[in-house]
């Protein structure tokens, strides 16, 4: 147990450390330093490895979905601007963080078009860059991807995958895919 005397002198501590005329950029580079992609890689997956085993998968699986459902990605925001230029509507011609599968496959998409049993992904870098990967499992995120896009062929829908660079900018070049793909019988 911590005595008063004690805790003044951390006080006394902190509030020196604090008064320091580099303290906020020792602070920043030490954050950004303790923050490397593949630490946080490791660290997010503990944390969804722990929130799973406490609540379960499914509950983890649902909150990351509503997560995304609110926080749609600059190219998933692009997507759908094409979408809406084309003239689909969501909730009507297309639904957006979908379970074509059913809740229990765990498979949610970017974009089905149910009526046509069409899916558009967009792969943003996390898709790419191997820097996203668990440090001590490099290739599986690419390895998962795979395995969930063949499920989705085999169950007979249709996969158009998008990477973020051609919805970049204007987003012609995805526009042109994601019309020829609508258009497909």
């Amino acid at each position: 147990m911590m005595t008063e005397e004690r805790r003044e002198a951390c006080r006394r501590g902190g509030k020196a450390r604090a008064a320091l005329p580099d303290f906020l950029a020792h602070q920043s580079a030490a954050g950004k330093r303790s923050a490397a992609v593949n630490d946080m890689a490791a660290l997010g997956h503990k944390g969804a490895v722990a929130f799973a085993r406490k609540y379960g998968y499914a509950r983890l699986f649902r909150l990351c979905r509503e997560w995304r459902l609110a926080h749609p990605s600059e190219p998933e925001r692009t997507v759908m601007a094409i979408l809406a230029g084309l003239g689909l509507q969501e909730g009507q011609d297309y639904e957006r963080e979908a379970l074509p599968l059913g809740e229990d496959a765990f498979i949610a998409v970017d974009f089905a078009l149910t009526g046509q049993r069409k899916v558009i992904e967009v792969n943003g870098k996390v898709h790419y860059d191997p820097a996203f990967d668990h440090p001590s499992a490099p290739g599986t995120r690419a390895a998962n991807e795979a395995r969930r896009l063949e499920r989705l062929q085999k169950a007979g829908w249709q996969v158009l995958t998008l990477d973020y660079r051609d919805v970049a900018g204007d987003g012609e070049t995805a526009r042109q895919q994601i019309a020829s793909f609508i258009q497909e019988v």
